[in-house]
């Protein structure tokens, strides 16, 4: 991988820095970035600095002391609180605005976040500076510094009383005493960075280059180097009620506004002067203050004792009516992963059970919130969802081991009492989730993912069924009941990899499931949702009006059926992918399309590959695009005997390379791959090895006969799925008549 900062047709003193990544020698690699760059040459001018804009006024602060109103596309509830602010490249090792925004954004007792939450006005809050890639909110002249607000129906309604919350608690950080605060959180930071998740951090690299000196390059980033009370309190001064810039983000705000150009969209009116005023000697409210305790906060990481009798692969340690646990050590590394399949034996037939499931979800996740802020703060990490698998939720956690038993604990306690909540906290949340249907539909990139998956699968219901039924039939009492019924009928799949010892595993486990006080659990007997048998011969097309009534794009998506996946078939499918994409996309770029992709699929064990192609409205007819698809694939089968000659090994090559797995360095791909094979059922922990070895075997003759098996017309299983862009002057509501029944046309595997 690699990455230049470099613009085209600028002079050659732009090109800075220059990162490479790749799993070669060092050497190897410094010889091909020197014969690759050595001949670029430099006219050695420095480098533009803008100092001389330091001290000026980068925006026009007349548009300050404002509230701007505006309508989104999207179903959002937004408050931005803005401020310009100098730049703070120059201040990197105390980091004066990340010290205060986390602060601000702290979800803990007594926070902002907490006192919004309780009122019902707002379901999360951030802060920060806008560190986004293209440099407008962060550079070498200015910084934006930003706090958002989620807010719910009830906080647009008090939005003055939240507004009076985020300056009382502004006032309270200009205040407290900053010193213990600053090295309690410079500390968490300090274990965090030290083991922390390695990630492809090629692009940050090179940012870095340009912001910090050699020596800060890896750290400059995230580590707290020296405490400046100074720049602090310099920072705390700029956020003043005077110069804030205020943005309310909604779909349904009311607008008043003479300017032809926002009518309709946006409304601006001047802040009133007395709250102004107000704001700047409101006082700390009582119900904030700020905590120092952390009870997830380690002081001595203790490393398990090493075993010269561990597998390479996960070992099943304990199983019963009620679990089974999968267990691998990690050696001489303090972090260790717990992630639980906790799967229900209800059967989700109606789109309501879906819904109700999603709901459950996102319960757990909102009250989880406040309670593990601590711990999300010194480096735990945990994740839950909805099982794409079966009728369940997977919960996936990390960090340093001592601590994980309390997060695991914390998240039982919430799961025996989720059915308590309130009946406005029900309506909070249900108002989130209609929401997040409402803008996973309107992408046509997931609108198009969603209707193929609910043709495939059964059962599954799309984000537009689940929208209609949840604002349509879903109430207070549903949700208790659901919660009781699912809570009562369960079972548990769960891996443990990492800084824990096998007994210690065990114990925790078990007493999860004590915690959990599930009065009949099952035994482990997945219930996978079943995959569609697309016809051969038959036409398999299905056309669609696009929900967005903004989108003029069309979509064109052909999905080709393999049947139960092999690591063979596997293999072969990700070789004939990684050779025709690059052709295939050059073959619609001379006709104008440019947005072309390619990806193997695996459908609960069903294999397929997909070809999607994105055209402009009225440019191309889908039946045009739908034949050169086709015969783009026809005559490349032609070619690729052609094609491949004597390059064959090289494609191979390329491919197992790909597919090397880098879980000697990065534990989490490791655990993920693992957690893959046991939610599935299906226990190829050597998948990797067995894919290498699969594509070693793989020859033309091979290669052939398996592509022209499935891109033959005679015996090819093709679903064609075709969306058209939808003209602005169609209603929303007319769009929605697409969903109509298909089950009855497939048998199911």
């Amino acid at each position: 991988m690699n990455y230049r900062d470099h613009e085209e047709g600028s002079p050659s003193k732009r090109v800075k820095r220059d990162i490479s990544k790749a799993r070669l020698p060092l050497d190897t690699l410094e010889k091909y970035v020197t014969d690759s760059f050595a001949g670029i040459l430099s006219n050695w001018l420095s480098f533009d600095t803008f100092t001389e804009f330091e001290n000026d006024e980068f925006f026009d602060t007349v548009v300050s002391k404002n509230m701007y109103k505006i309508r989104s596309i999207k179903d959002i509830s937004q408050l931005h609180v803005i401020w310009v602010l100098p730049s703070i490249l120059n201040r990197y090792r105390s980091k004066p605005y990340k010290y205060i925004s986390s602060i601000i954004e702290n979800k803990g007792s007594g926070s902002l976040n907490r006192y919004l939450r309780r009122k019902m006005w707002a379901l999360d809050l951030f802060c920060g500076i806008c560190d986004n890639d293209n440099g407008f909110g962060y550079n070498s002249m200015y910084v934006l510094f930003k706090i958002i607000v989620e807010l719910s129906r009830e906080g647009q309604q008090h939005l003055s009383d939240v507004l009076d919350a985020i300056f009382s608690f502004i006032k309270l950080v200009k205040q407290v005493e900053k010193y213990l605060i600053y090295i309690r959180y410079a500390t968490n930071i300090s274990s965090f960075f030290r083991f922390f998740h390695k990630h492809d951090d090629v692009f940050d690299l090179c940012k870095s280059m340009h912001f910090y000196p050699s020596r800060d390059y890896l750290t400059g980033k995230h580590n707290y180097f020296e405490y400046n009370p100074e720049a602090i309190q310099e920072c705390l001064n700029f956020l003043t009620p005077e110069t804030v810039n205020i943005m309310n983000f909604g779909d349904d705000l009311d607008l008043d506004t003479d300017a032809p150009c926002f009518e309709g969209y946006c409304s601006i009116t001047a802040l009133p002067k007395e709250r102004i005023e107000y704001w700047k000697t409101i006082e700390p409210l009582p119900d904030f203050n700020l905590t120092l305790f952390n009870a997830f906060l380690i002081d001595n990481i203790s490393l398990i004792p090493v075993s010269a009798e561990t597998s390479k692969y996960p070992v099943k340690v304990y199983h019963d009516q009620f679990v089974e646990i999968w267990y691998r050590p990690k050696f001489y590394w303090p972090m260790c992963h717990i992630n639980l399949h906790i799967v229900c034996f209800l059967k989700i037939i109606t789109r309501k059970d879906a819904v109700l499931l999603d709901m459950y979800c996102n319960v757990l996740k909102y009250l989880l919130i406040e309670e593990l802020h601590p711990a999300v703060t010194v480096g735990f990490d945990y994740d839950i969802d909805v099982s794409e698998i079966t009728t369940g939720i997977t919960i996936q956690m990390s960090g340093f081991g001592e601590k994980l038993s309390t997060l695991l604990m914390v998240i039982g306690k919430h799961i025996v009492h989720l059915s308590s909540i309130s009946k406005d906290l029900f309506e909070v949340i249900k108002t989130q989730q209609l929401r997040a249907y409402y803008n996973k539909f309107m992408e046509t990139k997931e609108f198009i993912k969603n209707v193929k998956l609910w043709i495939l699968k059964r059962p599954y219901y799309t984000y537009v069924h689940k929208y209609e039924s949840l604002y349509k039939y879903i109430n207070f009492e549903d949700f208790q009941g659901f919660v009781k019924s699912f809570n009562d009928l369960l079972s548990v799949q769960c891996l443990v990899q990492g800084n824990i010892t096998k007994d210690y595993t065990i114990d925790i486990i078990r007493s999860f499931i004590t915690r959990i006080n599930c009065l009949n659990f099952r035994n482990i007997m997945q219930q996978f949702t079943k995959v569609a048998i697309i016809p051969k011969h038959k036409s398999n097309y299905y056309k669609l009006k696009n929900i967005n009534r903004t989108c003029v794009d069309s979509v064109v998506t052909h999905y080709y059926q393999i049947g139960v996946a092999t690591i063979e078939s596997s293999a072969l499918i990700d070789l004939i992918l990684m050779i025709i994409k690059e052709p295939l996309i050059n073959e619609f770029r001379t006709i104008g399309i440019s947005n072309v992709s390619c990806d193997r699929t695996d459908i609960n064990n069903i294999l397929g590959f997909s070809i999607t192609v994105y055209i402009q409205k009225n440019k191309y007819t889908f039946e045009y695009v739908d034949y050169l698809i086709q015969d783009i694939l026809n005559s490349f089968l032609v070619k690729l005997p052609q094609f491949l000659e004597g390059k064959l090994d090289h494609v191979k090559e390329r491919l197992r390379i790909l597919k090397q797995s880098d879980d000697a360095k990065i534990l989490k791909n490791e655990v993920n791959r693992n957690w893959s094979e046991i939610t599935k059922q299906q226990y190829i922990f050597h998948r990797y090895e067995s894919e290498a070895l699969a594509i070693e075997n793989i020859d033309m003759y091979k290669l052939m006969t398996f592509f022209e098996k499935y891109i033959d017309h005679s015996r090819i299983k093709k679903l064609r799925i075709f969306v058209e862009g939808t003209p602005k002057e169609i209603a929303l509501s007319k769009q929605i008549t697409f969903l109509f029944e298909l089950w009855s046309k497939y048998s199911f595997l």
